[in-house]
């Protein structure tokens, strides 16, 4: 008769106990800030802004500085990519991935060119992207 009650206590236990789990819902690791077809540099490069006195040079920027705070330095690092002069709109830049790890983060970025018909004229495609955290950042 033990046995059947304690049995049953552990059945009717693991029953009542709820064996679904919320998930955790964690934010992105990162927020395209801004992107346009034109304001970028005739050449490509990238540039990642992690101090202060680049950041300035950033907020000086009339297209970008609607999207950022002076604040904003203190917990996030920030990649500009300018994808160069191009002969017509509608080239995109895809945050493909963003990998922290331990001592770094990740980003693996790609050009993505227009498909199909698209503007004929001549653009200069830049983004400026949040990294949420402050450890360095490795660009593939």
């Amino acid at each position: 008769m033990i046995k059947k009650i304690a049995i049953l206590s552990v059945v009717f236990v693991l029953f009542s106990c709820s064996s679904s789990k919320s998930p955790i819902i964690s934010e992105p690791l990162y927020d395209v800030l801004f992107g346009s077809d034109y304001g970028g540099a005739s050449f490509q490069f990238y540039e990642i802004i992690s101090n202060e006195d680049e950041f300035n040079i950033l907020l000086t920027d009339e297209m970008i500085k609607p999207y950022v705070k002076k604040t904003d330095i203190e917990n996030s690092n920030f990649i500009l990519v300018n994808m160069g002069e191009k002969k017509s709109g509608g080239y995109t830049l895809e945050v493909q991935k963003v990998e922290e790890l331990t001592d770094k983060i990740i980003v693996t970025l790609k050009e993505v060119a227009p498909k199909g018909m698209a503007t004929m004229a001549i653009t200069k495609p830049c983004y400026v992207i949040r990294i949420k955290s402050k450890k360095p950042i490795e660009i593939k």
